[in-house]
């Protein structure tokens, strides 16, 4: 392992993938609704890996509990993680947006991926406003 990759994991938070929410209702059309479950885990897994609870995410076990509750789960999900978004960008200094009330309603069944833009929203915001930006443009010299 490169010792690099050690002192910048201290000073950076995890950097995720920047999605365009278009994408995200069209997938989410196109595929009857399965991208979302998708969708689910990888959103979990990234804010796992900024929050402050971590060790208590399972982006496994929030994604069954969506599939066998056949969508509905993903409303009480979108408020929980929309609120420990909230924590997670007041932690990376940035000024944070509580948008799970708004999340959550758009949540219902066939508003879902509405409810899903409003959280990818905010986890864009995060990579891109998040933490230490002089950081990270160093980081990319030494690749």
């Amino acid at each position: 392992m490169n010792s690099h990759w050690l002192y910048y994991t201290k000073i950076l938070m995890y950097d995720g993938e920047h999605r365009p929410l278009i994408l995200i209702i069209l997938f989410s059309i196109i595929s009857v609704g399965f991208f979302n479950f998708y969708w689910l885990y990888i959103a979990t897994y990234e804010i796992k890996q900024v929050s402050a609870d971590s060790d208590k995410i399972k982006p496994v076990v929030e994604t069954f509990l969506a599939i066998i509750t056949a969508g509905l789960y993903i409303i009480y999900w979108s408020y929980k993680y929309n609120k420990l978004l909230s924590e997670a960008q007041r932690t990376h200094k940035m000024t944070p947006q509580d948008v799970s009330l708004p999340a959550a309603i758009f949540s219902l069944p066939v508003l879902t991926c509405i409810g899903m833009c409003f959280t990818q929203y905010q986890l864009n915001r995060l990579w891109k406003y998040g933490t230490a930006p002089e950081a990270k443009k160093k980081r990319n010299k030494k690749k």
